[in-house]
């Protein structure tokens, strides 16, 4: 699983043969395609061992609930960088080539996102319950923002032409900053 995440992150999800795969694994390339039958399969294979929704060994959590709608939002926020970070050339292969393998693009979200959006999306509810968020937002929106404003930062996506005036861990803040000043009830 190693030696394929390595060369569909490496060559791209088209791009990658099983012959390179197995040298890279040290087995021959006939043992893939008995454990897998296709290279599609082996896709598979690598993305619910990495992203599968119901896998709890490594699961990424979020943290206790704090009350404090700023310090969710930059937990999520970290929290979200650092699974970006962790998958980083996998995700930058997916992001370009999943919408051939539909699939694997729905697991691979719902094995990354969907619990920790769930979790962000339900502290949102409770925060606009008590008062604390503008009625008129919604939840899963601002959610979605976030996870918006940080992925082309975190991923690389967006080409540099220079390096950056600021750090990571700005920009994280930044986007907290700017998406709590939006969506915060405001005290009159």
């Amino acid at each position: 699983m190693d030696a394929a995440t390595r060369i569909f992150a490496r060559d791209g999800l088209d791009g990658a043969t099983t012959r390179a795969i197995a040298r890279q694994a040290g087995v021959n390339e006939v043992t893939l395609f008995r454990l897998f039958q296709s290279k599609e399969n082996l896709l598979a294979a690598v993305v619910g061992c990495t992203f599968d929704e119901n896998k709890t060994d490594s699961k990424p959590a979020m943290p206790p609930d704090t009350g404090d709608l700023r310090k969710d939002l930059a937990s999520y926020a970290r929290l979200y960088d650092s699974i970006l970070t962790e998958n980083l050339l996998l995700i930058r292969t997916l992001i370009g080539e999943i919408h051939r393998h539909r699939r694997q693009e729905r697991k691979v979200a719902d094995g990354i996102f969907r619990p920790l959006r769930i979790e962000l999306t339900a502290r949102l509810k409770q925060a606009q319950e008590r008062g604390k968020l503008r009625s008129d937002v919604s939840p899963a929106i601002a959610v979605d923002l976030l996870g918006g404003m940080i992925l082309p930062a975190c991923s690389g996506v967006r080409p540099q032409t220079k390096p950056m005036e600021y750090s990571a861990t700005d920009y994280l803040q930044a986007c907290v900053e700017i998406l709590a000043r939006g969506i915060e009830k405001q005290e009159p």
